[in-house]
């Protein structure tokens, strides 16, 4: 009796579950094979034929730095000035007609002969063509901010690079050349102070002296200014530039990178150095006889005078580069 029992149950519970078990129905072959769908590759960061754009700023710095301690001196031998000198009333007064403006070239002040002065901001930019993931040509443009001017050039470049991830750290010479820039030296200077025709000064010296009006401004000359400044003398010869180089580029993405380097730049070419001659003056010592002239004497001055070179010399410096890249 209880194995009836117990038979029927387990009928029972067959029963009950059959309409969950065959709910979908039976499965159907449909005779084609499920494709599984490949993940997404992952692009090649570095890659042959690609073109590369670069945008970057830079800070360089001058192999010769410093400035040369050039003293403020009154080159002039003798330093006479043009004079007048009344024997009647024992009135002395300057006399400049034959002197004008003096300024002197005294000597270079600056040590570098490129931006006149020992660093400088700047800026570039520059195409590359890879044929291989690990070689590729290109050319750059470049820019700095010189003392007084604008100083700039261009060069072809030749890179080596290896690939390692998203980071690739690379090698590069380039030739090209470079254009601009400055050296500052320092002058001396001697500006005649002039008072209007008909002023009344000390001793009456504007009815005295007629001879006085000075014919470079038509204004009475009665003393001299001395002053020295540092002026920058401009390069105008087109050098030559060699470039040798090592930096790193990080892929952020597939086509957009940043990049650091160093590079080290020689400026070469044509060389003409500074030269020294001597600058004459003359002017003319009057002597006169209640406001008449008596007697003239002729009064020389001579003074060294440097004459600015160009070319080349202590123009090398290194560049150090940060910017972006944009890769096709």
């Amino acid at each position: 009796m209880k194995k009836l029992t117990l038979t029927f149950c387990a009928l029972f519970a067959l029963f009950a579950a059959a309409p969950a078990i065959f709910a979908d129905g039976p499965e159907q072959y449909s005779g084609k094979k499920e494709v599984m769908q490949p993940a997404p590759a992952v692009c090649d960061f570095y890659r042959a034929h690609e073109w590369d754009l670069g945008i970057w700023a830079s800070w360089s710095f001058a192999a010769d730095t410093g400035h040369f301690d050039v003293p403020e001196v009154d080159p002039f031998t003798p330093d006479t000035d043009p004079s007048t000198f009344d024997i009647a009333t024992g009135f002395f007064g300057e006399q400049l007609s034959d002197n004008p403006k003096e300024r002197i070239n005294l000597g270079q002040w600056s040590k570098n002969q490129l931006w006149a002065r020992d660093d400088s901001w700047g800026g570039g930019v520059d195409v590359k063509y890879f044929w291989s993931r690990y070689f590729g040509i290109g050319v750059e443009g470049l820019g700095f901010a010189a003392k007084t001017n604008f100083s700039g050039g261009g060069l072809m470049t030749m890179t080596a690079r290896y690939p390692l991830g998203r980071f690739a750290p690379y090698a590069w010479f380039g030739l090209g050349f470079i254009d601009g820039g400055a050296t500052t030296y320092k002058y001396f200077n001697e500006r005649p102070v002039a008072t209007a025709p008909g002023t009344t000064l000390p001793g009456g010296a504007a009815i005295l002296y007629p001879g006085g009006i000075s014919p470079y401004t038509g204004l009475f000359v009665t003393n001299e200014q001395e002053f020295w400044t540092t002026d920058a003398v401009y390069n105008h010869d087109v050098r030559g530039l060699g470039q040798l180089g090592l930096g790193l580029e990080f892929r952020v993405t597939c086509h957009i990178g940043l990049m650091a380097d160093f590079s080290w730049n020689f400026v070469f070419g044509h060389n003409e150095s500074d030269r020294l001659t001597t600058f004459t003056e003359q002017g003319t010592n009057i002597t006169n006889f209640f406001g008449a002239p008596f007697a003239r004497t002729p009064v020389i001055n001579t003074a060294p005078k440097l004459i600015p070179g160009s070319g080349s010399d202590n123009q090398d410096f290194g560049m150090a580069r940060f910017g972006v890249t944009f890769s096709y």
